[in-house]
C-alpha cells in the first residue's frame, strides 16, 4: 500500500464535513473529488516536480493534464454565476475543492484558484459585460490558466498593509479615449509565464493577468483598481520562471512588465466606480485570498497525517506499532486535533463569506481579522504536522520517496503569500480595535507615499 492511502473514518469527506456548513450535494462533490486525488494525483506526487531529476517537461506535462481534468471536471466552473452558465455553488464548496486537492498537489489547487479569484472580482465589480465575454473560455471543455498579478519590488507586503491604503502601488494606469495603459512592473504572481509554456495538447493557452494598478498613488483606496491585461498585449513581457524551493512548476512565478501597454478601457473591472476597485482588493484579493489559501494548508496538513498514521502502522517497537506506544499516539492525537479545528474554522468563515447579508462584506476588518486567523492557525496546524510527521519518521521523513519533504518545502510559501504570517496576526488584532498607523505614518504620506527599501520592508 502506498503511504498516505490508509483508511481513517474521521478523515473521510462524509464524515470530516459538517452539515452545518456543507449541503449534502456538496459533501457528494467533496466525495468525487477526493476519489479522484486518490485514484490519479496521489500516484503522480513527484511527477508534478518531474521527478527526483526536476524533468522539466515531465513536470509540465503532468501539471497540464491534471489541470485539464479538473477543467473536464467541472471544478473551474464553480464561482461562475448560473446565468452564463456557470455552476455558481457556495465559497465553502470551493474551499472543500481546494483542500482535497491539496493533499496530493497544493499548485494544483491553486491553479484552479487562478480562475475562481478573476471571476470574484468581475463579480464584485458587477461586470456582466465581462463575466459575459469570459465564460466561453472559463465554462467550456478547453483548459485555460489565469494570473492574478499583485506584488511589487520594492512594496513586499506593503500592499496588504491597510495601513498604507493602497498607496505603495507603483504599477499605473491612465485612460486615454477608449484605452487604458498600463506602466509599471509586478512580481511574484502565480501561474505566469512565457504564453508558450501553457499550450499543449492539454492546455489551450493562458487567458491572461488581472493586474493590481492605481491611478494616483497619493489617493490610496479611492485611486486603485484593477485592470485585465491579454498575455499578447504589446508592451508586456515576462520573465523566465523562478527557480524555488517548492512549487517550481505547479505553480510558476515571473516578472511582469508593462511598458505602456495599451489595453481597452473596458478591461479596467472599476471603471467609472471610483473606491470599488480599492474594496474589491482589500475584500476578495487579499481578505478571500487567505482564506482560500488557508484550505490548502489543513489539505496539506491531512495528507501529512495519513502518511504518518500509515507509517506507524507499519513499524514495531518491540513489536507492538508504533502508533500504539503512548508517546507517538499522543503525538498522532495532537495533530488530528489541530486539524480538526483548522478545518472546522475554515468552513465557518467560508459559510460566513457567504452571507454578507449577516455578517458584512469581506473588506470589513471583521471578516479580514477571522479569514487571517483562519490562515494564521492553518499554517501553523500544517507546519506542525509536517515537522511532527518528520520526527515520526526519522530518516524515511526525510527522504524523497516518502513525500513529506514535498510538503515541508510546499507549505512554506502558502503560508506567506498575501503578506505573510505577521501580517496576518496583526490583521487578528486591528479586527478587534480597528487599524493602526505605523510610526512616521503621517509624515510618509504628507510627503507623497514614496515607497523605499527601507521602509515597511517586503515582509515585517
Amino acid at each position: 500500500m502506498q503511504l498516505g492511502q490508509g483508511y481513517y473514518k474521521l478523515l473521510e469527506p462524509k464524515y470530516k464535513y459538517p452539515k452545518c456548513y456543507c449541503t449534502d450535494e456538496e459533501i457528494e462533490i467533496a466525495v468525487n473529488v477526493a476519489e479522484f486525488v486518490d485514484k490519479k494525483l496521489m500516484p503522480e506526487r513527484h511527477n508534478f516536480e518531474g521527478g527526483w531529476h526536476r524533468d522539466e517537461k515531465l513536470a509540465l506535462k503532468t501539471r497540464n493534464k491534471y489541470y485539464a481534468e479538473c477543467v473536464k471536471m467541472g471544478l473551474t466552473k464553480t464561482s461562475m454565476p448560473k446565468k452564463f452558465g456557470g455552476l455558481e455553488l457556495s465559497t465553502v464548496l470551493r474551499n472543500m475543492v481546494y483542500l482535497e486537492l491539496s493533499r496530493a498537489d497544493v499548485g494544483l489547487a491553486m491553479e484552479v484558484m487562478h480562475i475562481h479569484w478573476p471571476v470574484s472580482f468581475m463579480i464584485a465589480a458587477r461586470r456582466d459585460d465581462l463575466l459575459k465575454e469570459f465564460a466561453p473560455r472559463i465554462l467550456g471543455d478547453e483548459a485555460w490558466i489565469g494570473c492574478v498579478a499583485i506584488t511589487e519590488r520594492a512594496g513586499g507586503a506593503n500592499l496588504e498593509d491597510p495601513a498604507f491604503e493602497l498607496r505603495t502601488i507603483r504599477t499605473t494606469l491612465t485612460i486615454e479615449g477608449d484605452e487604458a495603459i498600463v506602466n509599471g512592473v509586478k512580481i511574484w504572481p502565480g501561474t505566469a509565464g512565457p504564453a508558450e509554456r501553457f499550450v499543449d495538447k492539454y492546455l489551450k493557452g493562458h487567458l491572461g493577468y488581472w493586474t493590481i494598478v492605481t491611478r494616483d498613488p497619493s489617493k490610496g483606496m479611492d485611486a486603485a483598481g484593477i485592470v485585465y491585461v491579454p498575455p499578447d498585449a504589446k508592451g508586456f513581457s515576462v520573465s523566465p520562471p523562478y527557480k524555488k524551493m517548492g512549487l517550481c512548476w505547479q505553480d510558476e512565478n515571473c516578472e511582469l512588465f508593462y511598458d505602456n501597454v495599451r489595453v481597452p478601457k473596458r478591461y479596467v473591472l472599476d471603471l467609472d466606480q471610483p473606491g470599488l476597485g480599492g474594496k474589491i482588493i482589500k475584500g476578495y484579493v487579499i481578505s478571500l485570498g487567505r482564506l482560500g489559501v488557508s484550505s490548502r494548508l489543513v489539505g496539506m496538513a491531512e495528507s501529512v497525517l495519513r502518511i504518518a498514521l500509515d507509517w506507524t502502522g507499519g513499524r514495531d517497537i518491540a513489536g507492538v506499532p508504533v502508533r500504539e506506544r503512548s508517546y507517538f499516539a499522543s503525538i498522532l492525537g495532537e495533530m488530528a486535533k489541530r486539524i480538526e479545528v483548522a478545518r472546522n474554522y475554515v468552513l465557518m468563515c467560508s459559510w460566513q463569506a457567504g452571507h454578507p447579508e449577516i455578517y458584512g462584506p469581506p473588506e470589513l476588518p471583521e471578516m479580514q481579522a477571522k479569514f487571517s486567523a483562519a490562515r494564521s492557525f492553518a499554517g501553523n496546524t500544517c507546519m506542525f504536522c509536517v515537522n511532527k510527521a518528520m520526527e515520526l519518521m526519522g530518516s524515511y521523513g526525510y527522504a524523497y520517496d516518502y513525500h513529506v519533504e514535498k510538503y515541508m518545502r510546499d507549505y512554506k510559501i502558502i503560508q506567506m503569500v498575501l503578506g505573510g504570517v505577521q501580517r496576518d496576526i496583526l490583521d487578528i488584532a486591528q479586527g478587534l480595535y480597528g487599524p493602526f498607523k505605523w510610526s512616521g505614518m503621517d509624515e510618509w504620506i504628507r510627503q507623497g507615499g514614496l515607497v523605499t527599501e527601507g521602509f515597511g520592508g517586503a515582509r515585517y
